[in-house]
């Protein structure tokens, strides 16, 4: 049993719990119980019964309790254009959507789509997500009343975009938002170039430099389909995007969003340059774009995490089936059923992720001392019934409806499957009256 001592009430206590800790020993408590301090921090986990004097008990009843889920790779306000850009390139995805929001976003519609994907991932058990979204200020001010943990900040391209600012106006704006103080989680501390393809060398230096000035972290998109590496090798002179970013001084530290088309001399770079690459399996292959070299990846070295990408080119927000798809594709890709085992998967959703954004030492895994970000599975799930190994189940048979209970830094968000932050009925109404202004959007092209 370990614990810290507190002088001040507990806030929560989980008790006959399957402790999956996700710790760098792969640590299963069976019948343990895990106790959340007065300051939202793990206090005291251990085998059976730990002393507190929680305000709060949930008796787990032998079910799994693991780290939230963490969406390295997403576009939350997506959701206002879920299911409009199905059977298509990502190119071709790409010149329908951007259109549609240059016309229909506002802060009150990002705000709307954002919490609707709050929404649903806290639901399904996801707790933080690297966002690369328009006007960041409505995703945090989502995070703030959902409670949900949202990492996000300003977004580069060479167009206007639905904000709508020119480049040096966004340039100037982008530091105004990195000289904000940050928040324990560093929360604002990111800037977002979209990609190599819709950016030239010069802007891609001076966000580098901006960067480097306030130590921002990097949030990009890299290597993601055939015609983007053509585009890019068009545009910068046969250089791959991975080259691109390291010869602007970007791929330090940065979050490469799917990384499916990677020369070897990309991967060394990438694991020269301890950048982390964020695999989104649904997104990949709903849009034909690829299949990761996440084994090469992590020969190397390389940190992989997992992401849903954007619900208008993946159509959800479900880890779960992100976990399944990049173990099961992996496994057929090798030949060999023995690669990417469980535990190394459930490590891809969770540890890798905050690892990514650089706050694995405050979420990622259960261990005294760090936040209570967890999520507590259903003891009465049929499809959960025998978990002889909780990683193995986790990997293979855990689906969103399976998530019972969430907490996040210590907040119980989502109890007995139902939300407490966020009115579900509220929020399904103002994205359902956008629907209107999506479709004309779109029908006017």
């Amino acid at each position: 049993m370990t614990s810290v001592n507190s002088a001040e009430q507990d806030l929560l206590a989980i008790v006959n719990a399957q402790i999956v800790t996700v710790d760098v020993s792969g640590t299963v408590i069976a019948n343990g119980s895990l106790v959340v301090g007065s300051n939202g921090a793990i206090r005291a986990l251990g085998k059976g019964s730990v002393p507190h004097d929680a305000l709060e008990t949930i008796d787990a009843r032998g079910a799994i309790v693991m780290p939230g889920l963490i969406n390295a790779h997403t576009h939350l306000g997506m959701t206002l254009f879920r299911g409009l850009g199905d059977d298509m390139s990502l190119e071709d995805f790409l010149a329908r959507l951007m259109p549609a929001e240059c016309k229909v976003l506002s802060p009150e519609a990002v705000h709307a789509g954002t919490e609707l994907a709050a929404l649903e991932s806290l639901l399904g058990g996801i707790t933080t997500s690297l966002d690369m979204y328009y006007l960041p200020e409505a995703a945090l001010a989502v995070a703030m009343s959902s409670g949900m943990r949202i990492q996000t900040g300003p977004n580069f391209l060479e167009s206007d975009g639905p904000e709508p600012l020119p480049f040096n106006e966004r340039l100037a704006w982008a530091e105004k938002w990195l000289a904000v103080p940050r928040d324990s989680a560093g929360s604002t501390g990111w800037l977002a170039p979209h990609s190599t393809y819709l950016l030239g060398e010069d802007h891609l230096r001076q966000i580098a430099d901006l960067a480097s000035r306030y130590e921002a972290r990097i949030n990009v998109h890299a290597a993601e389909t055939v015609g983007e590496m053509q585009a890019v090798a068009a545009r910068h002179g046969g250089r791959t995007p991975i080259q691109v970013l390291s010869d602007t001084n970007l791929l330090r530290r940065a979050v490469l969003a799917h990384g499916i088309h990677l020369s070897d001399a990309d991967i060394a770079l990438i694991a020269a340059n301890n950048a982390s690459v964020v695999h989104c399996p649904a997104s990949n292959f709903k849009l034909a774009s690829g299949v990761a070299r996440i084994l090469d990846l992590q020969r190397l070295g390389v940190n992989v995490a997992l992401g849903t990408d954007g619900p208008a080119s993946g159509n959800d927000l479900d880890l779960w089936i992100a976990i399944r798809l990049a173990g099961y594709m992996q496994k057929m890709m090798a030949h060999d059923p023995t690669v990417l085992p469980a535990l190394e998967i459930v490590r891809m959703a969770t540890i890798n992720g905050a690892r990514a954004l650089q706050i694995d030492h405050l979420i990622g895994s259960l261990e005294v001392g760090k936040r209570a970000d967890l999520i507590v599975l259903d003891a009465d799930s049929p499809s959960l019934v025998p978990s002889f190994d909780p990683h193995v189940t986790i990997a293979t048979a855990v689906t969103r409806a399976d998530v019972c209970h969430v907490i996040v830094d210590g907040r119980v968000v989502v109890k007995n499957h139902m939300p407490l932050t966020i009115d579900r009925q509220s929020v399904l109404s103002a994205v359902r009256a956008l629907g209107a202004d999506v479709l004309a959007s779109v029908n006017s092209r």
